[in-house]
């Protein structure tokens, strides 16, 4: 319980992970947000590790993809937990006044923190996927930082070995917990990725010197 609470009080809360939370929680990969707002997958990288924002002209598009509106996505409930000034999230009124940017280099952003209900996917009927489609790809997991070191591959045709992998990784529920992420929607969205090619990015987060890579290649 002592550990709930401390990951709880210490969870990563911003614009960026709501981002990402929500973008899990419709079952897209960093590749096809990207690809469904016109930018590249560095720029969603970039928004999900709050290093910059979208232009303030993307974010009803934005808000309409992840399943939320543009207030829910910059919302900052008072959790009681400290912030300085320099952490408040950007407002509409703050988005305006910034110098316009393309969607892909925009002005950095800073931390918020969220409190609406994920929509978890339901996922794809396995004779959708395919074996076919499954053959050969694997899901990576790649933990860096002072306290972990994981670099593991899976199957995507191991399905028990990806249910169970909150047993068999402990690691990896940990640092995505950390972020306020959901691990169920994350295997889940590496399912319904499994039919495109190339890498397909699920997490890249990083955090200090902690950082949490899951992709499928």
């Amino acid at each position: 319980m002592e550990n709930k609470e401390h990951r709880k009080t210490t969870m990563k809360h911003s614009v960026g992970r709501n981002i990402a939370r929500l973008r899990l929680s419709q079952g897209m990969t960093q590749e096809r947000l990207a690809q469904r707002m016109g930018v590249t997958p560095q720029a969603v990288s970039k928004w999900e590790n709050d290093l910059n924002y979208p232009d303030v002209a993307a974010l009803p598009a934005l808000a309409a993809l992840l399943g939320t509106s543009v207030d829910s996505l910059l919302t900052v409930p008072d959790n009681g937990a400290e912030a300085e000034p320099e952490d408040a999230v950007p407002t509409r009124a703050d988005l305006a006044a910034s110098p316009a940017s393309p969607a892909s280099e925009s002005s950095p952003a800073a931390p918020a923190s969220t409190d609406f209900a994920l929509m978890r996917p339901e996922p794809a009927p396995k004779q959708e996927r395919g074996a076919s489609a499954a053959a050969g790809r694997k899901l990576r997991i790649e933990i860096r930082g002072p306290r972990n070191n994981v670099d593991l591959a899976f199957p995507m045709q191991a399905v028990a070995a990806l249910t169970s992998l909150t047993a068999a990784v402990p690691q990896a529920r940990t640092a995505i917990d950390a972020h306020g992420l959901d691990l169920d929607a994350v295997l889940t969205t590496a399912f319904g990725s499994l039919d495109a090619v190339g890498r397909s990015t699920l997490l890249d987060i990083t955090d200090g010197e902690d950082r949490v890579r899951l992709y499928v290649e």
